[in-house]
């Protein structure tokens, strides 16, 4: 046993030595995944932030335009929203918005707090550029609310007046209305600090890419062992005593140990360049460990069903990007339908993710590990069936 183990360390040995003279492995095993992960997380950054620049022109100066501009935009400043300022007129709305000095614009027309009050129509104008599409949808869902809540007033007057039996006064009906537009403010921001279990971009695309890639890393000592076979090297090999399962299992320990220091790279480059947070150390350290054994499992598994080093390498290429995509290494799956983040968790991809996600919002490791287990799972069953099967593989023929 300790012979064989030595046998299967310095088979292990050579491979990293020659790894390390063969440029490649870096490019496909770092570089790609790190570019791929830099380059995608400032596509999309900022994407996630939203900030409005609204005018609005007070024409009435009336209790229910104040009530509009003070507490329904104003509740939109404090939230840090949007920023709204005053102009003189429609007008000079209209003048703002299409400057681009403002996204949308509100008009409130003269009169309209004495409309309303008395029970009859009006409006409130909305103005939008049509490149801020956002900030216009909001701008008019903003007004939608306050209308429903102005029904809500003016229904309030109607069934004050009903109760009395008669019209009201208006200082009677200025009172019912600042009573029905204290009860319930039409808008309402809140900020409200939740614990999300959500991957920032940044740290999805590192994630993604650096899984996606682990596959490619992991299959190259498996895929070796073909092109050994044609120069005659592995023959030599096994012409002493030296047990066939000893080299299969240096090859493997190679690409753990070459998929295992190209994640650690990764997860400190990104954390380093990008802000990538991955989560807590042991977790992380956890799911990655779970990541590369079902990585080298699912890939033993595959090469050891080839003949050639051109197949070998094509079938698990084709393999790791067709279980990248299932898994939600270009899309998250929290954005695909239902079917597809199912499929997902039929994937290690899918259960890296998940396990990383989890981490978020002030988890720690007992979140990371359900989806470490399953990724050991994956990898143990695999990697049994690909071990014994890619014997046929380390024979003297």
């Amino acid at each position: 046993m300790g012979a064989a183990l030595r046998t299967a360390l310095l088979v292990m040995a050579k491979d990293l030595r020659q790894r390390l003279r063969d440029r490649s492995v870096f490019i496909f095993a770092v570089a790609a995944p790190l570019g791929l992960a830099v380059i995608f997380s400032q596509l999309l950054a900022g994407t996630t932030d939203f900030h409005a620049s609204y005018v609005v022109a007070d024409l009435d100066r009336g209790t229910l335009a104040t009530t509009f501009r003070e507490q329904v935009l104003g509740s939109l400043v404090k939230a840090g929203v949007a920023d709204v300022a005053e102009v003189a007129d429609a007008q000079a709305a209209r003048v703002a918005v299409e400057a681009g000095s403002a996204q949308a614009a509100f008009v409130i027309p003269a009169g309209f707090s004495d409309a309303i009050t008395a029970g009859r129509g009006t409006s409130l104008q909305v103005i939008g550029a049509s490149s801020a599409g956002l900030a216009t949808e909001i701008a008019r869902s903003v007004a939608a609310r306050f209308g429903d809540g102005v029904v809500a007033v003016q229904l309030s007057v109607v069934t004050a007046s009903t109760l009395r039996g008669g019209t009201l006064t208006a200082a009677q009906a200025g009172a019912v209305v600042a009573a029905a537009s204290a009860a319930a403010s039409p808008v309402a921001v809140v900020d409200v600090r939740a614990a999300l279990r959500q991957l920032t971009w940044s740290t999805y695309f590192s994630a993604s890419m650096a899984i996606m890639f682990l596959f490619f890393a992991a299959q190259v000592g498996m895929v070796s062992l073909f092109e050994e076979r044609r120069q005659g090297t592995l023959a030599r090999i096994l012409a002493g005593p030296v047990a066939p399962w000893s080299v299969l299992l240096g090859k493997v320990l190679g690409g753990f140990v070459t998929a295992v220091v190209a994640m650690a790279v990764l997860v400190v480059a990104t954390t380093v360049l990008i802000h990538a947070d991955w989560g807590p150390p042991v977790g992380v350290a956890l799911l990655v460990l779970g990541a590369v054994i079902a990585a080298i499992g699912v890939s033993t598994l595959v090469i050891s069903f080839m003949k050639t080093a051109d197949g070998a390498g094509a079938a698990s290429s084709a393999v790791a990007i067709t279980l990248a995509i299932l898994g939600g290494s270009f899309t998250p799956t929290s954005q695909a339908p239902e079917a597809m983040a199912t499929l997902a968790l039929l994937t290690p991809h899918g259960w890296f993710l998940r396990g990383l996600g989890d981490m978020q919002g002030g988890g720690g490791l007992t979140d990371a590990l359900p989806a470490a287990a399953v990724l050991l799972a994956m990898g143990g069953i695999a990697g049994a069936l690909g071990f014994l099967r890619a014997r046929r593989l380390v024979s003297i023929q």
